[in-house]
């Protein structure tokens, strides 16, 4: 099959989503390896691991949200999300006022939802490689009464300080991606990188 029709079989594929999405996942990867490495005291190779696969779920899982959603809005929105997808712009209609506050609560909203898939990650991560969690529940507090202090003193003083290490590592990890990505693609706009 000659490439032109390959071509005209695929249709319109956004090559420049796709680029800028590969490049975006790349420093995300990055940046998180060396907050886990950094925050859990993990090697080189485990932390880009851990960080590379829960940045491929989480993107996956929102491509796969972002096309069930995008199946089912109005027409108008729809035309603007393909719009920016493929154009890197907006188009003038009813959506166009709006604009600016739907994206500032997706991208919110974004952060939240890709900081909890990625912690519920890296717990079954850990959990398949046979590194479960320490866990803080009454139950599985055994052993004699000072043991048993001793773990309830250490959980009520990591309670004031906040969430455990996995959670506050992964949350830093996400924060200093999301940042990065944030400031990639405002330079990417500013300065018409890419054709844009």
């Amino acid at each position: 099959m000659p490439i032109n029709d390959l071509l005209s079989e695929l249709g319109i594929l956004p090559l420049r989503a796709i680029a800028v999405q590969s490049m975006l996942l790349m420093v995300a990867i990055v940046l998180e390896a060396m907050v886990l490495r950094q925050q859990l005291q993990l090697g080189y190779r485990p932390s880009m691991q851990y960080a590379a696969t829960l940045n491929l779920l989480a993107t996956s899982l929102g491509w796969v949200a972002f096309l069930a959603i995008e199946a089912v809005l109005p027409l108008s929105l729809r035309s603007q999300i393909i719009s920016y997808v493929l154009f890197n712009r907006f188009y003038t209609n009813t959506w166009y006022d709006a604009l600016p506050v739907v994206v500032v609560v997706v991208a919110i909203a974004a952060f939240f939802i890709t900081y909890w898939i990625k912690l519920q990650g890296l717990l079954w991560l850990l959990q398949l490689l046979g590194q479960k969690p320490v866990e803080t529940t009454p139950e599985a507090i055994e052993g004699d009464r000072r043991q048993r202090y001793e773990r309830a003193r250490q959980a009520q003083l990591e309670g004031r300080q906040g969430h455990s290490p996995r959670a506050l590592a992964m949350l830093q990890a996400n924060a200093a991606s999301f940042s990065a990505i944030l400031v990639l693609l405002l330079l990417i706009n500013q300065s018409g990188v890419l054709g844009w």
